[in-house]
């Protein structure tokens, strides 16, 4: 019903654009595509549309009726119309491979379809010079900025960036393997759930268990080592912060291992994790660890079509992925550029910041090579124990002795808060 109305209200209306502006095609219009050509035929030689005489003259079994419905709500319904046909139609494909055996090839059939389908929307334009509509939301982030961003843990990194951007930031942490960068993300967990977000993280190596005693680490500064270890001499304080930890926080971190789902993740799996636990912000550790639905065999292609879905997914879902990734061998401690991330440029070029980390001497060093508006460039340095979890910022000039210095302070300020 929804092809024969949308057809009759261009004819009516003589408004030929929703065709290009939604990129409207024959196979929007299944029931009625001889119809459908002979209107853009008509546009493309003539440039305006048929009149309702000359069409029925043409057509004489089509229906004329009067349509009082909006246009918008007319191509939503027939993008809906749309996406149901193509669906029935992957399923049945789909089906005929797994009866077949062949699950990699129905595996990659229905992610490539699904994401063309979602990926083929209408055009929805806004005029910025008579749209004011962004002042009010000026307003409302001068009062409530938190609305908008989420604190990373790092109040010096937010001081140049704002924070994750709530609705647009697919944010990428590089560094060598050692550096610490797992550390960082689980600091961002932290820091989020600290705000009441639901936080995901993904660990494609880490079991749950082990990202958890890191987690308790970082709130609770215990040593890491002797949790691990299962050292008694800290048993009374690990059972005093473990009995407080379910009211310490409003949000939640929920954790996702290839071992739950027994296999590598891909970003299917990772929209799937998203949905199921209404996740307000998703950390990924790390690009190399997750699979690509595609099935790509080239390494650099593969990390491109992980970084491609995941930009798409950020876009979908409207929240923060943060991701680690690799840093490759031939950059250096000073000169690290969006270049530099290893297996695909992509990666840098999807991401809105990129930040890469070095370490030496117990200072890491937070290098904001890319961000969305200002920063770039600057490097915050932090002397850390990631055996207590530990992150003590040092300002510029700071010599090694002072640096010590800030974070024993730091350590002796933070003994007994949690309990």
């Amino acid at each position: 019903m929804v092809q024969l109305q949308i057809l009759n209200k261009i004819l009516q209306t003589g408004d030929t654009s929703v065709l290009l502006m939604n990129n409207l095609t024959d196979e929007f219009f299944s029931d009625y595509k001889q119809e459908f050509e002979y209107i853009k035929d008509h546009v493309n030689k003539y440039g305006n549309c048929p009149d309702m005489t000359s069409f029925v003259g043409k057509f004489p079994d089509f229906d004329v009726i009067e349509v009082k419905e909006g246009m918008t709500y007319l191509v939503d319904e027939l993008y809906t119309d749309r996406n149901r046909r193509a669906l029935a139609k992957i399923f049945n494909k789909v089906r005929e491979l797994i009866n077949d055996d062949k699950i990699d090839e129905a595996m990659t059939l229905y992610t490539n379809a699904a994401s063309d389908i979602v990926k083929s929307s209408h055009i929805d334009t806004v005029d910025i010079l008579k749209d004011t509509s962004r002042y009010d939301d000026y307003v409302e982030r001068c009062h409530d900025f938190s609305k908008y961003y989420v604190k990373t843990g790092f109040k010096e990194l937010d001081a140049l960036i704002g924070g994750w951007d709530k609705n647009e930031e697919l944010a990428t942490i590089v560094a060598r393997p050692g550096v610490g960068k797992s550390w960082v993300l689980q600091k961002v967990a932290v820091a989020a759930a600290e705000q009441g977000l639901n936080v995901g993280i993904y660990s494609g190596e880490m079991s749950e268990r082990k990202v958890g005693y890191r987690i308790d680490t970082l709130i609770s500064h215990l040593s890491n080592s002797s949790i691990m270890r299962g050292d008694s001499n800290i048993q009374t304080e690990y059972k005093s912060y473990i009995e407080k930890l379910p009211t310490m926080f409003k949000g939640s971190i929920k954790v996702l291992t290839p071992a739950m789902i027994n296999g590598v993740a891909g970003v299917t799996a990772l929209r799937a994790f998203i949905e199921k636990e209404k996740l307000d912000i998703l950390c990924v550790d790390q690009h190399s660890l997750l699979e690509d639905d595609r099935r790509a065999k080239s390494p650099v292609e593969k990390a491109a079509n992980i970084s491609r879905d995941l930009k798409n997914l950020q876009v979908i879902k409207k929240i923060p992925i943060i991701a680690v990734s690799q840093q490759n061998r031939e950059s250096t401690e000073n000169g690290a550029t969006t270049a530099h991330v290893a297996q695909s440029d992509r990666i840098s070029q999807d991401s809105t910041i990129l930040i890469f980390l070095n370490q030496r001497d117990n200072v890491l060093t937070l290098n904001l090579v890319k961000s969305r508006d200002s920063g770039n460039g600057a490097k915050l340095q932090y002397a850390i124990d990631l055996n207590a979890g530990i992150f003590t910022f040092i300002p510029d000039g700071t010599d090694e002795d002072q640096a010590e210095a800030l974070r024993r302070e730091y350590e002796c300020s933070n003994e007994g808060d949690v309990y």
